[in-house]
C-alpha cells in the first residue's frame, strides 16, 4: 500500500511537470529545478522527484545531463534524407504548427567554392537568407539557405509571401527539385546557436548541409541546418 502511494505520488508529479512542458511554461532546453526545489514545491522528499524525473524521462519528455542538471527534451523527430527531401514531410508528423522566422536576408558576393556550387558566374552575389524554425513554443533548428542573387533577384519579396522554404523555390519559379549532395556531422553550437535553441551551451547539435537541383541540374541554394541532437535522428 505504501509502495503504491509513493508511485502515485511520483506520477502525479510528473503530470504536472509534463502538463508544464505541454502549455509551454517549461519549453524544451529549459533546464529543470534542482530535485530540492522541485521537492520543496511538491512537498515531497527527494526520492519521489527523483521518480517523478524518472517518468519523465520514460515519456521522452526530459533527460539528465551529468553535472548540469535535468534539461526538457521534445518529441524526436525522424529525419529522412532521400533525393526529394523536404522539410514539411519530416516534421509535419510531430509538428504541425511547424513555422519559420526570419532572422536576417543579406545579399552579398559569393566567395569563389560557393559560387563554383551554386554554378554562378564567378564574383557574382548570393542571398544569404538565415532562419530559425519552430515548433509550437519550442525552437526547433536554425538554418541559412543560400540562393543566386543573379538568378532570383525577386527572392526578397517572394520570401514574404512564402509560407516555408519548399513553397519559397516555386514561388521563384523553379517546377521541381531534388537533393544532389548531403553531408551529416556533429558539433557544439555556438553561443548564438544555442540562445536561439534554447540550450545548454555544452549540449551537441546536428548539423544537416545539402545542396538542391531544378530537374535540369542546374543549383537551386545550399542549406546548412542546425538541430539538438536530442530532437533529431537522421536516416540515409
Amino acid at each position: 500500500m505504501v509502495v503504491s502511494e509513493k508511485r502515485r505520488e511520483a506520477r502525479r508529479i510528473a503530470d504536472t511537470l509534463a502538463a508544464r512542458i505541454a502549455s509551454g511554461e517549461l519549453r524544451t532546453g529549459n533546464r529543470l529545478p534542482t530535485q530540492a526545489e522541485l521537492a520543496a514545491q511538491f512537498s515531497v522528499n527527494r526520492h519521489a522527484i527523483r521518480r517523478a524525473i524518472e517518468l519523465l524521462e520514460q515519456r521522452g519528455l526530459a533527460r539528465g545531463r551529468q553535472g548540469s542538471g535535468v534539461y526538457v527534451t521534445g518529441p524526436l523527430i525522424d529525419y529522412y534524407v532521400k533525393s526529394r527531401t523536404r522539410y514539411n514531410d519530416n516534421v509535419r508528423p510531430l509538428a504541425r504548427d511547424s513555422r519559420m522566422e526570419l532572422i536576417d536576408l543579406q545579399e552579398r558576393r559569393a566567395s569563389p567554392e560557393l559560387a563554383r556550387d551554386l554554378a554562378m558566374r564567378r564574383g557574382g552575389r548570393v542571398f544569404d537568407l538565415h532562419i530559425l524554425r519552430w515548433t509550437g513554443h519550442d525552437p526547433l533548428c536554425v538554418a541559412r539557405h543560400l540562393f543566386s542573387a543573379d538568378r532570383y533577384p525577386q527572392l526578397p519579396e517572394r520570401f514574404a509571401e512564402a509560407s516555408g522554404i519548399t513553397d519559397l523555390i516555386g514561388r521563384l519559379g523553379v517546377e521541381d527539385f531534388r537533393r544532389s549532395d548531403t553531408a551529416i556531422s556533429a558539433r557544439q553550437p555556438t553561443a548564438a546557436e544555442a540562445r536561439m535553441l534554447h540550450i545548454p551551451h555544452d549540449s551537441p547539435v546536428v548539423v544537416l548541409e545539402g545542396r538542391n537541383v531544378d530537374l535540369h541540374g542546374v543549383p537551386v541554394e545550399i542549406s546548412t541546418s542546425v538541430w539538438p541532437a536530442t530532437r533529431i535522428k537522421v536516416h540515409v
